[in-house]
């Protein structure tokens, strides 16, 4: 009777210690989706600005140079970029910047023109919004094609035993029926010694 309880005894161990997967998480800060790839418009609203904290202000023109706030230019993967406000939508403008003169920046390439309306503040929650836009076009486009294989698996997973739904390790399972066979031998062959 004691093989049989000792048997028990460890197999109900093996399962608690090992008999389960640890569970993974990922607790993230917000930068997790910086993606390879073009940057993209951001449509406009109130709720977003409030959200993110955007203001905006007209480009200027000073001795024939165009010039935004140096608070305006994100660095996007070492390349200026900056946001137009045009009805709607805030746009990336790539630019080439020249010398700064306090807090303003001057625009050399003429992608920014006077008046243009120019995200001055919250570009960089704009430009982080406008990567996670990004990521999820991206997720939509490719989830009519995993269709198909998606509905395979979830009909393969209603299939999976129910010790792998619960997220048991079938090696320890395995070990623990070993475990309580062998005990339950033990004790067959000691009963059959007194009889």
């Amino acid at each position: 009777m004691r093989a049989l309880l000792l048997a028990g005894g460890l197999s109900l161990g093996s399962l608690a210690l090992g008999g389960f997967s640890p569970a993974m998480a990922h607790v993230g800060h917000g930068d997790e989706f910086q993606q390879q790839g073009n940057v993209r418009q951001v449509k406009a609203s109130a709720e977003i600005d409030s959200m993110l904290g955007i203001t905006t202000a007209p480009a200027t023109e000073t001795g024939g140079v165009v010039s935004i706030p140096v608070a305006a230019v994100v660095d996007a993967d070492g390349k200026p970029l900056a946001f137009v406000k045009s009805g709607t939508t805030y746009d990336p403008v790539f630019l080439k910047t020249g010398a700064s003169q306090g807090d303003q920046i001057a625009i050399t390439d003429g992608s920014i023109s006077p008046g243009d309306d120019v995200v001055t503040q919250g570009a960089l929650s704009l430009y982080a919004e406008s990567k996670k836009s990004q990521s999820a076009v991206a997720a939509s486009e490719a989830a009519p094609a995993a269709s198909a294989p998606t509905a395979a698996a979830d009909a393969a997973a209603s299939q999976a035993t129910p010790a792998a739904a619960a997220g048991l390790n079938p090696l320890v399972i395995g070990a623990g029926a070993v475990v309580v066979a062998a005990g339950a031998g033990v004790v067959v062959s000691r009963l059959g010694k007194k009889n």
